[in-house]
């Protein structure tokens, strides 16, 4: 930040799809005193015509290619705002970092893990900081859990699993060009529920197993992978690993469904349960004493402090952020899981396929797959031992 201005200058590079979401938060930064937006990059001018002229009108400066807005405003941006498709993450958070820039990179930190082994050291080179967009991290009821569990409130943490269901439609698939995709433009991708809609639960778990979640090791025949839609990748998943300590996670989650099961996260500890609830809360339940909870708010409440956080970050080092650290656990753990197992296509007739107007509007469904998914939920297993199976 300069003597002459104060206020943080930020930078967005896409303010289309996702994009929107940090617009929106770098505006009511603007429009609040907290930061000002000085450049942002718009690929597709004509369809934001009049987002582009209220940016402008704001005194932003527009670009169609974020290395031109870079190399034009080097040494002058604190902080770039990155929500583009998962292939551009790493590359374009080290170009934000040679400019000089912090960074703010939507989630997950990269499509591999020699591209966030990369950002990693060219964060420490740079000595600046780069922050990844899992925002439930920043949620006062997360945190207190976590300092709850770190403190031993129901022991040793014994297991944690994940369970999460929200069904998409075909057009959910065909929104750009890496959405369900392994690779795209030349860099790893590996989209899917488990990296992308559910990932912020995947990274929590991690968080609330504690010290064993830097390595967990996938269970002999601990992932199993599917995949309704035509896509490269899969759609559904349930994986099982058990990690340095003995301790087990348990990983559930779907695009194929009618209906949503909200994410839900049950951790088992030896003296104790606890949970964590999407949107809902928080709660630890000793085995002997008071339940105890705490609200976990939505959203976009937790994206606004996500902002907060990472522009107190650039004053004060000491602010915690979601690091490169913790999010590299969640790539590793991506990458682990696509090498784990083949993803095996649904056979066509398993798959119900429903919804007006018209095919993309269509969600598939598999009968079946919601009860076993909840049965291997409770009993930390296998879909296959839950009674679900695919022929082939």
């Amino acid at each position: 930040m300069s003597e002459s201005n104060p206020r943080p200058r930020l930078a967005l590079i896409g303010i289309s799809g996702y994009g929107r979401i940090h617009l929106e938060l770098a505006r009511g930064c603007h429009d609040r005193g907290e930061a000002v937006l000085v450049a942002a990059t718009v690929i597709n001018a004509a369809e934001e015509a009049a987002n582009v002229a209220e940016l402008r009108a704001r005194g932003c400066a527009i670009y169609q290619d974020h290395e031109e807005m870079l190399r034009r405003h080097r040494g002058e941006i604190d902080l770039c705002l990155i929500p583009t498709g998962i292939h551009w993450h790493a590359r374009m958070t080290q170009a934000a970092l040679a400019a000089g820039a912090n960074v703010l990179v939507e989630k997950p930190l990269a499509g591999s893990m020699a591209e966030a082994q990369a950002v990693r050291e060219l964060e420490r080179a740079s000595g600046r900081f780069v922050a990844v967009g899992f925002q439930d991290c920043y949620d006062p009821g997360t945190r207190w859990l976590i300092g709850q569990l770190q403190q031993g409130a129901i022991g040793a943490v014994r297991s944690v699993r994940f369970l999460g269901v929200w069904p998409r439609p075909r057009a959910y698939f065909l929104r750009n060009g890496w959405a369900g995709r392994l690779q795209a433009d030349g860099a790893a991708v590996l989209d899917s529920p488990l990296n992308n809609a559910f990932g912020h639960f995947v990274l929590l778990s991690l968080l609330f197993v504690g010290g064993g979640a830097d390595d967990p090791v996938i269970l002999p025949g601990g992932a199993e992978l599917f995949r309704a839609h035509a896509i490269e990748s899969f759609d559904t998943a349930v994986v099982r690993l058990q990690t340095r300590q003995g301790q087990r996670l348990w990983f559930g989650a779907s695009h194929v469904s009618r209906t949503a099961i909200e994410p839900e996260i049950l951790i088992e500890g030896e003296s104790g349960r606890a949970c964590w609830r999407y949107e809902q809360e928080a709660c630890i339940e000793p085995t002997v004493g008071a339940r105890s909870c705490r609200p976990v708010l939505d959203q976009h409440a937790t994206r606004r402090l996500m902002m907060s956080a990472v522009l107190a970050r650039l004053r004060d080092p000491s602010v915690p952020v979601c690091t490169t650290t913790m999010a590299a656990r969640h790539t590793a753990l991506i990458e682990a899981i696509h090498r784990a197992a083949l993803i095996r296509s649904f056979p066509a007739g398993m798959i119900e396929w429903a919804g007006d107007n018209g095919a993309a509007a269509q969600v598939p469904a598999v009968p079946g797959l919601e009860a076993a998914l909840r049965a291997a939920y409770a009993g930390q297993e296998s879909l296959r031992t839950a009674g679900f199976s695919v022929a082939g």
